[in-house]
């Protein structure tokens, strides 16, 4: 070794560890066995940690054979063996004196510079398969909304369900079973997926066929809507609501010009504020979700809704559950807030988090924290929902 010669060294902020954290986490994609992991952490981690940092040395091994098979309970021939798959996955360089025995002296015993040349690749295949967990988990959750709006319509349609809701039914038990999801390979989940999401916008739409109103109120639910789970009940002011509004889409009816009675008055205080509550949620569809949604939001839902002619409930939902890992909120999450709120109900808190996340005074840093802060009010009876969409509304001028 002359003075000037340099050797591969780790990326900056990069130490031991993390190569050893690195191929912990790829090591079975890469084709490394568990023996044969543990035997390579277990070298690695009998080197001097600096060695790893400094284009002037390589890290070695330097301890026999015998020791080393001795220590991880091995045959020094399964050791062997276990060496020579090591190099030829290139992870390792064995270099060892003309009688095969290792020494500090002449650098000769497990030599890792490969191993840290393969560094930035295995960096690489890390955040690819972070992404694709990511996505699986995605495309899980999908799935399951989806699993879930079709088994509500069954269950809506009674005892003598439409044709269509008989051929719903009849494709739902050909769906593969969520612990086959884990497994199944990525592009096929996700063709599955969009036709579940297919099967839900075609009932969805023969929903519409059937229904007069196309109000978000009766697709969503009012219980997820209330403030204090107390329903909006009609009450007797000069203003009653304006009942022609019910049901027609969002944008024939603007939010912001009030109902007005027979003497032109408005409704005011407590009472009038119910009247309001109900005309704004009468005209709740999903296309006023999208006005009103941030603008990340309303690029997934039109990507959700594809060539659909219309939004409709199911992106609103596919929408919420694409963009949680954009946001930071985790599955867990998600899920407490599906638990307590319903699909529908954690879908608009979700697109609540999303849009003030740019809210002018309180802009929203920590969306999962917020979320879960959500759910919690809403279990307590405390959450108001509609008061935020409201509030959206009005900011947006929709």
């Amino acid at each position: 070794m002359t003075p000037q010669e340099t050797f591969p060294a780790l990326p900056q902020g990069h130490k031991r560890f993390t190569v050893e954290q690195l191929l912990r986490e790829v090591g079975v994609h890469i084709g490394l066995r568990a023996s044969s992991l543990m035997a390579l952490l277990h070298m690695i981690g009998h080197t001097k940690p600096d060695d790893w940092t400094s284009p002037n040395r390589e890290p070695i091994y330097f301890a026999p054979q015998d020791v080393t098979a001795a220590a991880l309970g091995k045959t020094p021939r399964a050791l062997y063996d276990t060496e020579r798959q090591l190099e030829r996955l290139g992870l390792i360089e064995r270099r060892v004196k003309g009688n095969g025995h290792r020494s500090p002296y002449g650098g000769c015993g497990i030599v890792f510079s490969r191993l840290i040349a393969l560094v930035p690749d295995l960096l690489n295949l890390v955040d690819q398969l972070r992404q694709e967990r990511s996505e699986r988990r995605t495309l899980r959750n999908r799935r399951s909304s989806f699993r879930r709006i079709v088994l509500r319509y069954i269950r809506d349609a009674g005892e003598t369900p439409h044709p269509r809701i008989e051929a719903a039914a009849a494709a739902l038990d050909t769906w593969p079973d969520a612990r086959s999801l884990a497994t199944m390979e990525i592009n096929a989940l996700a063709t599955h997926v969009e036709a579940a999401k297919s099967l839900c916008e075609a009932l969805d739409a023969f929903d519409d066929g059937r229904r007069d109103s196309s109000a978000m109120s009766e697709v969503f639910g009012d219980s997820h809507l209330q403030e204090n789970n107390q329903s909006l009940r009609p009450v007797s002011c000069n203003a009653g609501m304006d009942q022609r509004s019910a049901g027609k889409p969002a944008h024939d009816h603007p939010f912001g010009s009030g109902p007005n009675g027979p003497k032109g008055e408005e409704c005011n205080g407590a009472e009038g504020e119910v009247v309001r509550k109900a005309q704004f949620v009468s005209r709740l569809t999903a296309k006023r979700l999208y006005d009103i949604a941030g603008e990340d939001m309303r690029a997934i839902m039109r990507d959700s809704r594809g060539s659909d002619v219309a939004f409709r409930e199911v992106h609103v939902i596919d929408a919420a559950i694409r963009i949680l890992p954009y946001l930071g909120i985790n599955h867990d999450a998600w899920e407490k807030a599906i638990e307590a709120m319903g699909e529908s109900g954690a879908a608009l808190a979700v697109l609540i988090v999303d849009a003030n996340r740019d809210h002018p005074v309180k802009p929203v840093r920590n969306p999962g924290g917020t979320l879960r802060a959500m759910t919690k009010r809403h279990r307590d009876g405390r959450l108001n929902l509609v008061g935020s969409l409201i509030g959206l509304s009005r900011r947006k001028d929709c």
